[in-house]
């Protein structure tokens, strides 16, 4: 009887789970501070978001068509599109892609990142907003907290002849193209963003992790675009910052990223 009462009772009252405690393990990333990449036009593409381009950028949306015949105008005009711009860009050499990337270290605090240039030791701390809802999560949440590294980059297919270029089709009238271009340089520009953030996590066991660009909801001060500039000495590639914390030529793009298998993006933070 004793004994049944001791079954009934471990069945009813299991002991309790042991708390998973994640360890952050200290990295070496395969450089320290900024390097130039320059990857070529073919090992790029394969990144590009074909629908984001396709539907996103170009308004190639479905509407109240029928499936059967949406699909064939992915798969036929629109495509064609697609085929002609990378040929194009690849025969004029228009949009060529540059990535500006550098590991430095940083450290997180609260709400913010206080980021360490490596070489020169000059310090730039960036407050980030957190959630009020959910995980209530903070982009400073994936470092580790003893200190960690952090990967950044700024990337571009931009030049003045590409600028020049689109604006002479605009200039002469020619909309559609001039609409096609643009959407294709925005596509692209992400492109060697995600080429970049993989290329460089390779050497760290093939992390995914997450990058967070400056103005987005997780990350909303545009003003970390002339801290990552910096930190990437994105001059090497022609890309400068406005006094608005745009990033000129127009077609370039910047992030941080969070390599901890936890980092994921968020964007609801009301």
């Amino acid at each position: 009887m004793d004994s049944q009462n001791a079954q009934q009772g471990n069945s009813e009252n299991p002991a309790p789970e042991k708390m998973v405690v994640v360890v952050d393990e200290p990295l070496v990333p395969p450089f320290w501070g900024a390097q130039v990449w320059e990857p070529t036009i073919e090992e790029v593409y394969p990144h590009i978001e074909r629908l984001s381009l396709l539907v996103g950028r170009w308004g190639f949306k479905k509407g109240n068509l029928p499936e059967a015949e949406y699909r064939q105008i992915l798969e036929g005009e629109a495509q064609s599109h697609f085929e002609r711009l990378k040929r194009e860009n690849l025969e004029r050499r228009l949009l060529v892609p540059r990535a500006a990337v550098a590991w430095h270290t940083c450290r997180p605090e609260g709400d913010s990142l206080i980021m360490t240039a490596h070489g020169t030791g000059k310090t730039y701390v960036q407050n980030f907003p957190r959630q009020q809802i959910n995980e209530k999560l903070c982009l400073s949440d994936f470092y580790r907290k003893e200190g960690d590294i952090l990967g950044c980059f700024t990337v571009t297919v931009g030049s003045a002849e590409a600028t020049a270029e689109v604006l002479r089709m605009k200039e002469d009238g020619e909309y559609q193209n001039y609409f096609f271009w643009m959407g294709f340089a925005a596509e692209y520009a992400d492109a060697v963003a995600e080429w970049a953030h993989r290329k460089m996590l390779e050497p760290l066991g093939g992390r995914k992790g997450a990058r967070f660009g400056p103005g987005y909801p997780s990350c909303p001060d545009t003003g970390l675009s002339r801290t990552i500039a910096e930190l990437t000495e994105a001059w090497r590639i022609g890309v400068t910052v406005t006094d608005s914390n745009m990033l000129e030529p127009e077609m370039s793009t910047s992030a941080v990223m969070a390599h901890r298998p936890r980092a994921r993006i968020f964007n609801r933070l009301v």
